[in-house]
């Protein structure tokens, strides 16, 4: 996972909800917000320092929506990036099944092993194929709805279609048809 990513999550998207507890726990995962943020972090790490803060921010929401609010929380704070900004700023332009089109690209800016697959199921509706292990399903299910609205997407949902322990098929419609 690259910087602007955790940067997007624990930095800006999680600015003043970080406990010192949690702080402490995530630095003994391997993720130390008390100092430069590295030049990239592991995919455990990472799946592990979601895992913590998902049952710290979120104690009263099952694991599959405290992880896709946390999805949600970092497309917020990815915002506040000099690459989200410049990224975000395109996907309005692009709308939402442009910005589908784009996944496989903008995924790759956050780590080096997402692989994304988009099928055109109608003219507001596509499945999205992608190779996300266990958990992280939800995180990338809040990620993209974060997206799709952030592209102009209006009522969008993203369902988690059908998964397994290393993939999952996602369904994202919005009602907004233009492309």
């Amino acid at each position: 996972m690259f910087p602007p990513i955790v940067e997007g999550l624990f930095v800006r998207g999680l600015s003043g909800r970080v406990t010192p507890l949690l702080r402490q726990q995530l630095r003994s995962e391997g993720l130390d917000l008390d100092r430069p943020l590295l030049p990239a972090y592991s995919l455990e790490t990472w799946i592990r320092c979601v895992a913590l803060t998902a049952k710290a921010l979120h104690p009263g929401e099952s694991d599959e929506v405290a992880w896709r609010m946390l999805g949600e929380r970092m497309i917020d704070g990815y915002r506040d990036t000099l690459m989200g900004r410049a990224l975000l700023g395109v996907m309005k332009l692009l709308g939402p099944w442009r910005m589908l089109s784009k996944a496989q690209h903008g995924f790759r800016t956050s780590n080096n092993y997402t692989e994304v697959r988009i099928t055109e199921t109608g003219p507001t509706e596509a499945e999205v194929w992608l190779n996300e292990p266990g958990m992280l399903r939800y995180f990338k299910q809040g990620v993209m709805l974060a997206m799709s609205r952030a592209a102009g997407g209006a009522s969008t949902t993203v369902d988690v279609r059908v998964f397994d322990d290393h993939c999952v098929t996602y369904r994202v419609s919005w009602k907004d048809a233009a492309r």
